[in-house]
């Protein structure tokens, strides 16, 4: 877990709680392991399919809640979305009207800052990040004691509620508490799909789309208030508070989507991305949600309207079709309502005009639903056995499917039936259980796909890159395979490796749902998870250039040096004040003064690209105390305003002479000793290189000076020292129970001098030895 995040989850826990979630943990030899490397081990899957979500989380929150620390806050600029008709759909005339409600403070700005990126892509789409946040928490509802017996609950309770969160912020409610305008989309798709990057960086436009009386957008208003209003049923013991506050912007978004005379799909935003077909499914899905979580019959009355009761079978649940869903609400409401009589399904036959000898079972149409997929009825099964719905996302077709087949189980006896045990079928292929032996969910299994669609993982500078990927997208379902059970790992492949929040959103509910029936002793969550990917907690933020040069020679000898360079970064949002500086010594120089060397710019991909472009400058002259007087020089590139780190932009530059009879030997140059040199330009392959030195606003960040000078390490941090005092006094305690109690929560150093006992948060436990210390009973 995020350091971070845990420190405050598990504030005041108690040593019991610990010594449980420990022994939820085992050796990875314990695990349910089959031939051929195939791992079906649902605790995992579902410990790790909620880390895509992780991977995913836009706005100034990233840092504090993703349990990635490759990812940190992006698109902060979100925060302050200009209120017009350029960088919104909303009309002058509505903007005016209601400007005090979408700007009461008057600065002319919206905060739409949150959320999830739709999938490799940055975009927040409407449809898809609302059936996200629903589906999420339809799983969690209905498996939390899955997920609460393998530790993942306070995990799912934090995407959930960043989820929601986002929903109620992109809410403008008027002072009677009517909703008057629901953005449901950030980022425009043809502007976002040009660009391959990680978030961090980016600067893209971004415009915001509303939903307004003027622009319905019926199917994505209703889709949020589903999943608000699940959001109220999974909060509401816990946290009464917040609970209602989901309650009541859940009610607010239906009746907006209820008043409005004009009902429409959110053809306004998506374009082609995401075409929704209808609105109606959308509608009936929150108004289950909402009786379900008020027995309003407002609610239910509603529902009936406009239920397609012979829908599900000829699909599944999805963003774009909640049908099946829904009727798995609708048949839980009916269970609650009159599970044995005939009340609930007359008044259905009623308020549809249906005849009273017509047949009505909601959870009928469910069973209908799972065996047309069994049986090939409504999909394609594939030679080994997998069935196929579509090659957009055939995993997470059939992972929905799995979602409906476990859920209907758990309301008829609590125990598997066949489909269940199609499920699991289902399930284990997707863990390597077919014919290519492969892992469609990232980093689960040594045969897990390895190339996500997903510019943020991969660090790579486009998507045709083979290159390795940077970072493991632990958890991600990718596409899937297609009907003949073939694929493509391969990370610009964006039919079989894409990887998007609604792919996962079931997948999430049905890995709790198999654990829940076929979860053994074996079946165990990963420890200290994820894994520290380069270094561990005390690794200090550091800068490198990756280079290789060419020798230029002529008749007459040696001439230039060549470097072609990029610069890396561990650190997930990079500095805009970076520079690098390459070491040469006039030594090596005839018949030049070093003032009088030719510097040339060969290529500078960022200016190519981008509104911005690299300065070079130089010769400037290189002092050291270390070394005295010398004859060093070095040039400088600068990016001034642009992170150049990890933004996989090429940089080339020339250093030398090309005049006759000028002698150039770069043998005795600081910067060229460890340069990888390469017959070519466009064939060289950059490797880390020491001795070319990168600068953060002047102050070295990453490689060695000529004189052995070497960036500053980290601070040594005293154990329980949380005030930096260099002493451990009663001023440390009362910061660490006033973090404990959450009135100043600590971070940075403080927050780990404060992890007395060395566990990775911050806890009663912490506390208790701190105190113990203090009154001379122990050290620490």
């Amino acid at each position: 877990m995020n350091k971070k995040l845990n420190f405050l989850r598990r504030a005041g826990c108690s040593a019991i709680s610990a010594v449980i979630l420990t022994a939820l943990v085992f050796p990875a030899a314990n695990m349910n392991v089959s031939a051929a490397g195939a791992e079906y081990n649902y605790a995992k899957a579902l410990q790790y399919s909620q880390y895509f979500y992780d991977a995913n989380m836009c706005g100034t929150g990233v840092g504090e809640n993703s349990q990635y620390k490759w990812r940190d806050d992006c698109h902060i600029y979100d925060e302050q979305l200009p209120l017009d008709t350029t960088n919104t759909n909303m009309s002058q005339s509505f903007i005016t009207k209601n400007k005090s409600i979408l700007d009461p403070d008057g600065d002319g700005k919206l905060d739409v800052s949150g959320g999830f990126h739709d999938a490799g892509d940055h975009v927040k789409f409407g449809m898809p990040e609302a059936y996200s946040g629903s589906t999420l928490g339809w799983g969690f509802y209905e498996f939390r004691e899955q997920y609460e017996a393998t530790g993942q609950d306070a995990h799912a309770k934090t995407i959930l509620r960043y989820f929601n969160d986002y929903f109620m912020k992109c809410t403008y409610l008027d002072n009677s508490g009517k909703a008057i305008a629901f953005c449901y989309q950030v980022g425009d798709g043809d502007v976002d799909h040009a660009y391959w990057n990680a978030p961090e960086n980016d600067e893209m436009f971004r415009r915001g789309w509303f939903a307004t009386e003027e622009l319905p957008s019926t199917d994505c208003v209703s889709a949020a208030a589903a999943s608000l209003a699940v959001n109220y049923m999974n909060f509401k013991d816990e946290d009464p508070q917040y609970a209602a506050k989901s309650l009541k912007y859940a009610k607010a978004l239906f009746e907006f989507a209820e008043r409005c005379p004009t009902k429409s799909c959110n053809a306004d935003g998506p374009k082609g991305y995401y075409t929704s077909s209808k609105w109606q499914d959308d509608y009936c899905w929150a108004g289950s949600w909402l009786y379900l979580a008020t027995q309003e019959d407002h609610y239910l009355s509603e529902v009936f309207k406009y239920f397609d009761y012979y829908a599900p079978p000829s699909w599944t649940h999805c963003w774009n079709d909640v049908w099946a869903g829904t009727a798995c609400i609708i048949a839980e409401i009916d269970d609650l309502y009159d599970k044995n009589g005939q009340v609930f399904e007359d008044r259905y036959r009623t308020a549809t005009n249906k005849s009273p000898y017509e047949e009505i079972n909601f959870w009928g149409q469910i069973a209908k639903t799972l065996d047309s997929w069994m049986t090939g009825k409504t999909v394609t099964i594939t030679p080994g056995g997998y069935a196929f719905l579509n090659q957009w996302g055939s995993a997470r077709y059939n992972t929905a499917t799995q979602l409906l087949a476990v859920v209907y189980d758990k309301h008829h006896g609590n125990t598997p039936s066949k489909y269940g045990q199609w499920a699991k079928s289902q399930m284990d292929y997707l863990m390597g259980n077919n014919p290519l032996n492969r892992c469609y969910i990232v980093g689960y299994s040594d045969i897990s796909v390895k190339y996500p669609h997903h510019r943020a993982a991969s660090g790579t500078s486009m998507a045709e890159d083979p290159a390795p990927h940077k970072h493991v997208l632990y958890g991600a379902l990718v596409g899937g395979p297609g009907s003949k059970d073939e694929h493509k790992d391969v990370t610009s492949d964006y039919v079989y490796n894409e990887v998007t929040i609604d792919y996962n959103a079931a997948f999430v509910g049905a890995c709790a749902g198999l654990y829940r029936f076929f979860g053994d002793s074996s079946m165990q969550i990963t420890p200290n998870f994820p894994p520290e990917e380069t270094g561990g907690e005390e690794e200090e933020t550091s800068y490198w250039v990756e280079a290789f040069g060419v020798n230029i020679v002529q008749s007459d000898g040696p001439k230039a040096t060549e470097v072609t360079f990029y610069v890396r970064s561990n650190a997930p949002k990079t500095s805009k004040n970076i520079s690098v500086r390459y070491y040469f010594d006039a030594t090596g120089m005839t018949s030049l003064d070093p003032n009088s060397i030719e510097m040339r710019e060969l290529y500078d991909q960022t200016a190519a690209e981008t509104n911005y472009n690299a300065i070079l400058s130089g010769p400037h002259k290189y002092t050291s105390s270390k070394l005295g007087e010398n004859k060093i020089y070095y040039v400088e590139v600068t990016w001034d305003g642009f992170s150049i780190a990890n933004s996989n932009k090429k940089y080339q530059f020339a250093l030398g002479t090309y005049a006759w009879q000028n002698y150039w030997n770069p043998s005795d140059d600081w910067s060229y000793q460890g340069l990888k040199i390469e017959d070519s330009n466009w064939t060289g392959t950059p490797v880390t290189t020491d001795n070319i030195c990168v600068y953060d606003s002047g102050v070295l960040a990453g490689g060695t000076e000529p004189d052995g000078t070497k960036p500053a390490g980290p601070a040594t941090i005293m154990r329980g020292d949380l005030n930096g005092d260099k002493e451990v006094n009663a001023l440390d305690l009362t910061l660490l129970k006033m973090h404990l109690l959450g009135s100043q929560l600590l971070t940075g150093d403080a927050l780990k001098a404060a992890d007395i006992d060395s566990s990775g948060s911050v806890d009663a436990l912490d506390l208790l030895r701190l105190r113990s210390y203090l009154l001379g009973l122990s050290e620490l």
